[in-house]
C-alpha cells in the first residue's frame, strides 16, 4: 500500500494537470480578441449527450475532449444517433467513377434537380446518416479542446451562427460525415456570428464543405494550423482529392488564414465570394 504521502503527491500532480488544461495562445490576425470560455472551470463531457448539451447552452464553458483510456475508442461518435435516411437523390455529371471513387449527391435544397447537378445528371436512391447533416449549433463563449490525439468528433460538424460569438476551437479532428455524398454535411460553419478561432484542427472525410462562412456576415474569423485533409474514396472529380474544401462567401467577413495546410484537394481552396476581406499568410 502506498504512504500518505506518496498518495498526495499524485493528487497534487493530477490537480496540476488539472488546472494546466485550457486553450493554448491566441489567435492571429482578426479574431485576436476571442477569448471562448475564459477562465472557466475545465468540464470532461461523458458522452455525446452531454457534449452537446454543453455546447450548444448558454453558459461559458471550457470543453474538453480526452480519450476514454479503457475503451480506446472515440467516445464521442455521432454515427447512428440520429438513424439514417433513404430518399432519392442522384449521380451528378461529374460522377464519371460511380462504384469507382465517385460522389454521390443528396438532393439538398433541389441541388439534384435545379441544374446544379448537370447535364446528364440521374436520380438514384441515397443512404446517408442523419447525424451528419445537422451540426451542433454552438452557442457563445465556448473553448472546445482536445487532449492529445483524443480530441475526434465524428459524424457530426458544428456550426457557429445566428448570433452566436467568441468561440475557440482547438486541437479537434472532425471527420466522417457522410463523405460518400455531395450535401453530406459541414464540418465547421460560421453564419451570422463574431469572434471565432479554429486552431490545430484536422478535418477529413467530409461531405461537403470543410469550412464554410456562410452568406451572413461573421465579423472576424481565424483558421490557423489546421489540417484539412481532402484525401478520400469518394471524390467529385473521380481523383481521390475532396473538392469542397474552404468556402468564404459572407458579407463583409473578416477571415484570417495562417500557416494551414490544406491537401489531396481539387477545389475551393479556398473559394472566396462576396465581400470577404481575407488575410492569408504562409499556408500550403
Amino acid at each position: 500500500m502506498k504512504s500518505p504521502t506518496y498518495l498526495l503527491v499524485g493528487i497534487y500532480t493530477l490537480l496540476g494537470q488539472a488546472a494546466a488544461v485550457g486553450v493554448v495562445g491566441t489567435a492571429p490576425g482578426f479574431a485576436a480578441s476571442t477569448t471562448g470560455g475564459g477562465s472557466a472551470t475545465p468540464q470532461y463531457p461523458a458522452d455525446i449527450a452531454e457534449l452537446t448539451t454543453w455546447l450548444t447552452d448558454s453558459t461559458a464553458r471550457v470543453i474538453v475532449l480526452d480519450k476514454d483510456c479503457l475503451a480506446y475508442k472515440i467516445r464521442f461518435n455521432y454515427i447512428g444517433s440520429e438513424g439514417s435516411v433513404t430518399e432519392t437523390g442522384c449521380r451528378p455529371a461529374s460522377n464519371e467513377c460511380p462504384g469507382d471513387g465517385g460522389q454521390d449527391a443528396i438532393n439538398h435544397a433541389d441541388w439534384c434537380t435545379n441544374g446544379n447537378a448537370g447535364t446528364g445528371s440521374t436520380s438514384i436512391s441515397v443512404t446517408y446518416d442523419a447525424a451528419g447533416v445537422t451540426p451542433i449549433n454552438v452557442g457563445s463563449n465556448k473553448s472546445i479542446i482536445g487532449i492529445g490525439s483524443s480530441g475526434v468528433i465524428k459524424g457530426k460538424g458544428l456550426r457557429i451562427a445566428n448570433g452566436a460569438e467568441n468561440v475557440i476551437i482547438q486541437n479537434i479532428h472532425i471527420t466522417d460525415l457522410n463523405p460518400q455524398y455531395i450535401w453530406g454535411g459541414d464540418a465547421i460553419t460560421v453564419a451570422g456570428s463574431d469572434l471565432v478561432w479554429v486552431d490545430h484542427c484536422k478535418i477529413s472525410l467530409i461531405g461537403r464543405q470543410m469550412f464554410v462562412a456562410g452568406t451572413t456576415a461573421s465579423n472576424r474569423v481565424t483558421l490557423s494550423n489546421n489540417e484539412f485533409d481532402g484525401t478520400t474514396s469518394w471524390s467529385a472529380t473521380c481523383d481521390g482529392h475532396h473538392y469542397w474544401t474552404i468556402y468564404l462567401l459572407g458579407s463583409n467577413d473578416l477571415v484570417t488564414m495562417k500557416g494551414n495546410y490544406i491537401h489531396h484537394t481539387s477545389g475551393r481552396g479556398p473559394k472566396v465570394g462576396s465581400n470577404t476581406l481575407l488575410h492569408a499568410v504562409n499556408n500550403y
